[in-house]
């Protein structure tokens, strides 16, 4: 089912994201000049990051043991 719209408290895993990609974009910021480098860097540190919801891997970890790929040597995340 979906959230309905401004129960914030409904979507916590979005939420959960969101707060972290304001550390590296705030939310005052324009998207508009922002480097693909700079989106690549924050994505890479955000997969990186343990998780308690993955008992405590990263989602680099987790995709790997589901898939057998390095999602690091996609490239979409190639730094």
């Amino acid at each position: 089912s979906f959230a309905k719209p401004y129960h914030s408290w409904e979507r916590g895993q979005n939420e959960n994201a969101n707060g972290l990609l304001r550390q590296y974009f705030p939310k005052t910021m324009s998207l508009v000049n922002v480097a693909c480098n700079e989106v690549k860097i924050a994505v890479n540190k955000l997969n990186s990051r343990p998780r308690k919801c993955l008992g405590f891997k990263t989602p680099y970890q987790v995709f790997f043991e589901r898939t057998g790929i390095d999602a690091r040597q996609l490239g979409v995340v190639r730094l």
